[in-house]
């Protein structure tokens, strides 16, 4: 491997991904429920694992500070250790969801292969408490994750980097399009 090719390749992932119409229109929407959200102030809480846990974390202090979101995330906390030792890590976004998620909250579930249990669960917890459900994921085209959300956006990738990268980029996209402006732009 070498850096163009890297490059080059990480390029058309990213292109594929921008071509699909149904991405765009997750965008939009996961924007107006972000919006919505901010209006009648109820949260916004993000769950992932490894390096979707980053991204959780770093997207929840940027729609808090520059959105206006009420935005948490549950992966840095005594909690998150306290509720993998009492409950197991498979439950530990569950537990955290039914402590404090309410009906009218919004959950961000990232998972790079949207496969993992304790995310899966989370998910079915928000449901069950009446939240919006907003999932990224990416790897195979029938990954669990992605059949469970309100909106589903998909990373057509297998390579862990490309599609956290790409998660990435999509939620400051989300925060951006939120605040009215790309805070980010050269031009």
């Amino acid at each position: 491997m070498n850096v163009t090719s890297y490059f080059s390749d990480f390029d058309a992932v990213l292109k594929n991904c921008l071509k699909d119409l149904s991405h765009r229109k997750g965008l939009e929407k996961s924007v107006k429920i972000l919006k919505a959200t901010r209006k009648t102030r109820h949260k916004i809480i993000l769950v992932g694992n490894g390096g979707s846990s980053a991204i959780a974390e770093h997207m929840a202090i940027d729609l808090t500070k520059n959105a206006g979101l009420k935005a948490m995330a549950f992966s840095g906390s005594p909690m998150l250790t306290t509720f993998a030792n009492d409950f197991g890590y498979e439950k530990v976004f569950q537990k955290a969801i039914e402590t404090f998620g309410d009906q009218g909250d919004v959950l961000i579930a990232i998972s790079s292969g949207g496969t993992s249990k304790n995310i899966l669960n989370a998910v079915s917890a928000a449901k069950a408490k009446g939240m919006k459900v907003i999932t990224l994921s990416g790897f195979a085209p029938d990954n669990p994750l992605r059949a469970k959300g309100d909106i589903n956006i998909w990373v057509n990738s297998r390579a862990f980097g490309y599609v956290e990268l790409i998660h990435n980029l999509l939620l400051h996209y989300i925060n951006d399009a939120i605040i009215g402006k790309a805070e980010y732009m050269i031009r």
